[in-house]
């Protein structure tokens, strides 16, 4: 008898965590497509953008099922929440000048190149002697370029 009454319990119970699930999703993304079916590449059939609300049909895998503006489609997991974005203020202001002249700037691409090769930022020469190398040889190897033709005759002879 008990297990009787255990089992009705569950059954009962079942419907109910699919009715508690919940009903709206949200995007966190700043826009999101949905998607005509649950693959990356298929057809957008509406752009969503951050915070707005979309209708949770189903769950299938890494993608939602989802209605919004009348239309059925596929959100990814990824770009969606239960819960609501937060709305957050932004730190810098126009009037702020002083916060943006101070801030880290991104390094230029010669500094980060000359770090790549194992440069010192100012006067080129090398952090340690060890592998030296050729500059002009390497500006030389830059260069030098290949036309289609000259690729596809390569790719030919390697792939044989």
């Amino acid at each position: 008898m008990k297990k009787l009454t255990f089992l009705l319990a569950f059954l009962i119970s079942i419907p109910l965590t699919t009715f508690a699930a919940d009903e709206y999703l949200y995007v966190m993304s700043a826009r999101a497509k949905i998607l005509s079916s649950p693959v990356f590449g298929s057809k957008t059939l509406d752009n969503v953008m951050k915070g707005q609300k979309v209708t949770n049909l189903e769950k299938q895998a890494n993608w939602f099922k989802v209605k919004h503006n009348g239309q059925v489609g596929y959100m990814s997991r990824l770009a969606v929440s239960n819960h609501p974005p937060l709305k957050r203020k932004r730190r810098i202001a126009s009037e702020d000048s002083k916060l943006l002249n101070n801030s880290r700037k991104r390094a230029s691409t010669v500094s980060t190149t000359a770090a790549v090769r194992g440069l010192k930022n100012i006067d080129r020469s090398r952090v340690n002697n060890k592998d030296v190398m050729d500059y002009v040889s390497l500006e030389k190897i830059e260069r030098q370029t290949v036309n289609q033709d000259e690729l596809y005759s390569f790719m030919d002879s390697i792939s044989n």
